[in-house]
C-alpha cells in the first residue's frame, strides 16, 4: 500500500545539449575562419541564391538546392519564384530566375526546380555564358528528427564547357532539439563532367543553426561553412564560412539576412557577399524583395531580389480581415470528438483573425451535462479572447441551453422549439424478467449503496435506491440551473419557474427570454451582423497548414483515453450498439507508451467510465502509478468517473472534476447468475460431476450454496479493503474516512471536492493547463492522443461501406426499438464479463433526459449514457 507516488517533478534541461551545440558552433567557426582556398568555390553547377536559407533549416521548395534532405520536412506543397540581379560587374556568375515546385508525398517529399542562370559579363570564363539547370529532389519521411535527400540535376547551355552536366547532391539533417539543427551536404559527389570532359568539383557544407528563444522560430541564427576540393595541382581547395539570420516581424512576416566571406587569404582581405530582405506572408501567399551587396558580388552599386511563393501552408504574417468562423454540428459528439471540438473552440479563440464564432447546433453540443459544461467554458474563453459567440438552435434540448446560455446571443429556427422543461432519469431493473426466463441473479455486494447488483435483483429500487437517484437528479439539476441562470441573467427560482412551463415553442421560448432571436438558416448572417454589431465575414472554419513553430519532436502532452466499461485484456467496440470496451491491456500499454516516450512531459488521463471489472482497475491503476512516478500525472473526469474509473484514477494528482461528473460508488460486487431454471424449461438438464463441494462454484448452472455465499462475502470484503485502501493512499485521508464516503455511493464532482476525492472544479482545459505547468510546456505543445482510435471488423466493414460512426447509430435506431436498445447497451457489459469477474461498477441507466431530441452521436461514450450513476 505504499507505491502510490508522489507528483512527479519535470527533468532538469540537459546541460550536455548546450555544451554539443557550442562546440559544434565553435568548429564550424574556425572551419571558416582557417581555411584557405585556391579558386573561387562557385562553379558550373552554382544555382541562383536563395537569401537567407541555411543549409540546416531551409523548410521550403528552397531545399531543392539549399539541402534535398530538408524537403521532409516541408509543411505544404509551394511554387516558388525567384530573380536575383547582381550588376553587370558583378565577378560572381550567380544572376537570373528560378522556379521552384515542391511538396509532400506520403513517405517522401518531392521538388522540381529550373534555375535560369544569365551571368553578368565580368563573370570569370566559361561562367560567363547562360546556362540552365533542373534538379528533381528527393527526400525519406523518416521521422522530425531526421532526414536524408537527394538531388539530381541536368545542366544544359550552349557553351560546351558548361552543357551536358549530371550532378548528384546529397544531404542529411539531424535535429535532436526543438532548439537545434545540424545538417551536412555532398554537392556535386559523382564529379559530373561536362561535353568537354570537364569536372565540376565536389564541395561539402555543414552547417548549423539554432532558434535561442525557447526553440520557437521567432529568431533563428545559422552558422555554416563550405568547402569545394581542389585538383592535384590546386591548393589545399576552397573554404566559404557563412551566416544567416531569421527575424520575425509581427504582423509582417521574416526579415532575412545572410553574409559570407570569400577569398580568405587574398592579399586585399576576403571579399563579402551578402543579401538582406523582408518575406511579407499574405495568407498563403509570399512576397519577397531585398538587397544584394558585397564587394565579392557587385563592383558598382548594389544589385537586388525579388520573389514570390504560392503555398499550402501558412507562416506568421499580414494578418487578414477579421471573421467569423461558422461551425456546424449535426450529430452529438462523443468522446474523441468533443476533445476535437474544445481543441476546435480553443484554437479559435487564439486567433487573431477570427472576430466571432456563429455555432449552428443541429444536435445536442454534448452528450452529458459535465460536457456541455466544458463546451460552456470553452464559450466563455472565446468571449474573455474578445470574441462575439452566437448559437442557432432549431429543435434544441436542453444541453443545447446550457451550453448556449454561456454565449453572446442565441438564435432560434422560427419553425423550432426548445424540448425542456427539466431532468429525468431511468433505471433497469431485470429481476421481473429473470424471474419470468426462470434465471436466479446471485449477488453479493459491498455498502448498501452499491445499488448495480440489484438491477438484476430486484423488479424496483429500494427506498436508498430512491434516495440516491433523486439526490443525484437534483445535484445535476442545481449545477443546470445555476449555469444558465448566470448565462441567461435570470434568477434561478424565476428560470425554474419558465422551465416547468416548457417545452416551448420557438415564439415561446423567446417570450420566456430563452432566446434572443429568431431567424431562419438564410437569416443566419443578418443575425451575425447584429450581434457584431456591423457588417462581418462569416464562413466555415479553415485553418490550414501552418509551418511548425519549432523543430523536430517538440514536448507533448499525452492525452490518455479510458473510455468504456473496463474488462480485462484488449479494447473492444460493438458498432451497431454503439458500446465502446475498455480492456486494461490496451489502456495500460497506452499509459506505458506515455512513461517511455522521452519527448512526453506530462500526461493526463481523461476518465470516462462506470467501472467493470476490478482486475481491470487494478492493472491500468499499475501502470498510472509507474507512470506518476516519473512524470506529471493529471487526472481528467469527464461525463463520470465512477468505481474502478475512479479506482485507476487515484495515482493522478492533481484531479479535475466537473461540477456534474459523476463519481465515487467506491465498492465492490461479485455474483452469478443460475440459468438451470431457463435451460429446464427448454427442456436442457445439466448434470454436473465435481471433485470438491466448490469445484463448480462459479458454475451458471446451479445457485451459490450458503457456504460459498458466506466465503463470497470474505472476498467481496477483502477486495472492498483494498479498495479502501487506494483511494486513502492516493487521496492522503484514513481509511475510515474514506469508508465513510464510499459504501458505493455516487457523488457529482462538486460534492467530490467538498469529500476530498476530488482536487479541484475543471474541465479539459484546466487539466491540460495543468499539465503544461507540471511539464514546464509551451501553451502551444501538441497532444498526443492515446490509445489510437480503434474499431472492430463490422465498424471497419460499415466505414469502408461509407457508413460513418453517427450513421451506425442512427441505423441502430431505425433497426430496434429505442427501449429495446437502451436495455441492450445496459445489459451488453454482463454479456463480456466472465461469472467469476468482481467488478467495481456503478450502477447501470438509461438515458438521463434533458428533453433533447433525438441525435447520434458521432463516436458513442462506452456503455450507457455518461453522467449515469
Amino acid at each position: 500500500m505504499n507505491d502510490l507516488p508522489r507528483p512527479a517533478r519535470p527533468a532538469a534541461a540537459r546541460p550536455a545539449a548546450a555544451r554539443s551545440a557550442a562546440a559544434l558552433l565553435a568548429l564550424c567557426a574556425l572551419a571558416g575562419a582557417s581555411a584557405a582556398h585556391a579558386a573561387p568555390p562557385d562553379g558550373p553547377s552554382q544555382p541562383i541564391p536563395d537569401p537567407g536559407k541555411a543549409v540546416a533549416s531551409g523548410d521550403d521548395s528552397s531545399a531543392i538546392a539549399v539541402n534535398p534532405a530538408n524537403l521532409a520536412f516541408l509543411p505544404g506543397s509551394e511554387l516558388r519564384w525567384t530573380w536575383v540581379s547582381t550588376g553587370s560587374a558583378s565577378p560572381l556568375p550567380a544572376r537570373g530566375h528560378s522556379l521552384a515546385f515542391a511538396l509532400p508525398l506520403w513517405l517522401v517529399s518531392t521538388g522540381l526546380r529550373v534555375d535560369f542562370l544569365d551571368p553578368p559579363a565580368a563573370a570569370p570564363a566559361p561562367l560567363d555564358s547562360a546556362a540552365r539547370w533542373i534538379r528533381w529532389g528527393l527526400a525519406l519521411e523518416t521521422g522530425p528528427t531526421f532526414a536524408f535527400g537527394t538531388t539530381l540535376g541536368w545542366g544544359s547551355s550552349d557553351a560546351p564547357a558548361l552543357d551536358d552536366h549530371f550532378s548528384l547532391t546529397s544531404g542529411i539533417t539531424l535535429r535532436p532539439y526543438p532548439w537545434l539543427s545540424l545538417a551536412a551536404v555532398a554537392r556535386d559527389w559523382n564529379r559530373p563532367e561536362s561535353r568537354l570532359r570537364e569536372a565540376i568539383e565536389r564541395s561539402y557544407d555543414l552547417g548549423i543553426a539554432v532558434r535561442p528563444l525557447g526553440g520557437r522560430r521567432a529568431l533563428e541564427l545559422g552558422l555554416e561553412t563550405s568547402y569545394t576540393e581542389g585538383d592535384a595541382a590546386a591548393e589545399a581547395g576552397a573554404w566559404v564560412p557563412r551566416a544567416t539570420l531569421a527575424l520575425e516581424v509581427p504582423y509582417v512576416g521574416t526579415l532575412r539576412g545572410d553574409v559570407s566571406l570569400r577569398d580568405l587569404r587574398a592579399s586585399g582581405g576576403p571579399r563579402i557577399a551578402a543579401m538582406a530582405g523582408l518575406d511579407i506572408n499574405l495568407d498563403e501567399t509570399q512576397l519577397s524583395a531585398g538587397g544584394v551587396f558585397g564587394d565579392a558580388l557587385t563592383k558598382s552599386g548594389a544589385g537586388f531580389y525579388a520573389g514570390a511563393a504560392l503555398r499550402g501552408f501558412r507562416e506568421p504574417g499580414v494578418r487578414m480581415p477579421a471573421r467569423v468562423v461558422k461551425i456546424r454540428l449535426d450529430s452529438t459528439p462523443g468522446v474523441r470528438r468533443h476533445t476535437r471540438f474544445l481543441q476546435q473552440l480553443w484554437r479559435l479563440a487564439d486567433d487573431p483573425e477570427v472576430s466571432g464564432v456563429a455555432l449552428v447546433l443541429r444536435a445536442e453540443p454534448a452528450s452529458s451535462l459535465a460536457h456541455a459544461e466544458e463546451v460552456g467554458d470553452a464559450i466563455r474563453n472565446l468571449r474573455r479572447r474578445g470574441k462575439k459567440v452566437l448559437c442557432h438552435l432549431e429543435d434544441a434540448g436542453g444541453r443545447s441551453l446550457h451550453v448556449c446560455s454561456q454565449a453572446d446571443a442565441i438564435a432560434m429556427n422560427p419553425a423550432g422549439g426548445l424540448r425542456f422543461s427539466g431532468i429525468s432519469s431511468s433505471y433497469f431493473y431485470f429481476g421481473g424478467l429473470l424471474k419470468k426466463l426462470g434465471v436466479q441473479a446471485d449477488f453479493v455486494r459491498i455498502g448498501a449503496h452499491k445499488l448495480a447488483a440489484e438491477q438484476f435483483v430486484r423488479e424496483g429500487s429500494t427506498q436508498i435506491g430512491k434516495e440516491d437517484h433523486q439526490e443525484l437528479i437534483d445535484q445535476l439539476s442545481a449545477g443546470f440551473l445555476a449555469a444558465v441562470s448566470a448565462g441567461r441573467r435570470i434568477p434561478v427560482d424565476e428560470l425554474k419557474r419558465r422551465l416547468a412551463r416548457g417545452p416551448f415553442l420557438a415564439q415561446e421560448a423567446k417570450q420566456n427570454q430563452l432566446v434572443d432571436h429568431l431567424a431562419f438558416d438564410d437569416e443566419l448572417g443578418r443575425v451575425v451582423d447584429e450581434v457584431m454589431g456591423r457588417p462581418s465575414r462569416l464562413g466555415e472554419d479553415d485553418p490550414g497548414v501552418s509551418a511548425p513553430e519549432r523543430w523536430g519532436r517538440a514536448p507533448k502532452i499525452a492525452l490518455v483515453y479510458l473510455d468504456g466499461d473496463m474488462i480485462d485484456g484488449e479494447s473492444q467496440s460493438i458498432p451497431l450498439l454503439g458500446v465502446k470496451l475498455a480492456g486494461s491491456y490496451t489502456i495500460a500499454n497506452a499509459l506505458r507508451r506515455a512513461r517511455e516516450d522521452g519527448s512526453v512531459r506530462a500526461v493526463v488521463l481523461r476518465v470516462q467510465t462506470g467501472g467493470g471489472s476490478s482486475l481491470a482497475a487494478d492493472v491500468i491503476l499499475r501502470e498510472a502509478i509507474l507512470t506518476a512516478r516519473v512524470k506529471p500525472l493529471i487526472v481528467s473526469m469527464g461525463s463520470q468517473a465512477a468505481s474502478g474509473g475512479y479506482y485507476a484514477a487515484v495515482a493522478g494528482s492533481p484531479i479535475f472534476a466537473n461540477r456534474s461528473t459523476v463519481t465515487g460508488s467506491i465498492g465492490i460486487f461479485y455474483g452469478k447468475v443460475d440459468v438451470a431454471g431457463l435451460l429446464a424449461k427448454l427442456g436442457v438438464q445439466v448434470e454436473t460431476f465435481r471433485t470438491a463441494p466448490r469445484a463448480d462454484a462459479e458454475s451458471l448452472y446451479r445457485p451459490f450454496t450458503d457456504d460459498e455465499r458466506a466465503e463470497l462475502g470474505v472476498v467481496v470484503k477483502r477486495l472492498y479493503d483494498r479498495f479502501v485502501g487506494r483511494v486513502a493512499e492516493g487521496r492522503r485521508m484514513r481509511p475510515e474516512d474514506v469508508d465513510a464516503i464510499a459504501r458505493g455511493r455516487v457523488w457529482t464532482g462538486a460534492q467530490a471536492v467538498e469529500r476530498r476525492l476530488v482536487d479541484r472544479i475543471g474541465g479539459l482545459r484546466d487539466a491540460i493547463a495543468e499539465a503544461r505547468r507540471l511539464g514546464q510546456l509551451s501553451d502551444d505543445a501538441p497532444i498526443l492522443s492515446l490509445p489510437e482510435e480503434d474499431t472492430s471488423l463490422l465498424g471497419m466493414v460499415l466505414g469502408l461501406a461509407g457508413v460513418s460512426a453517427g450513421q451506425q447509430g442512427e441505423l441502430a435506431r431505425a433497426t430496434i426499438p429505442p427501449v429495446l436498445l437502451d436495455a441492450a447497451r445496459a445489459l451488453t457489459p454482463f454479456l463480456v464479463f466472465g461469472a467469476d469477474k468482481p467488478l467495481a461498477r456503478s450502477e447501470l441507466a438509461g438515458e438521463i433526459s434533458f428533453g433533447a431530441p433525438f441525435s447520434t452521436r458521432e463516436d458513442e461514450p462506452a456503455g450507457p449514457a455518461p453522467e449515469e450513476p
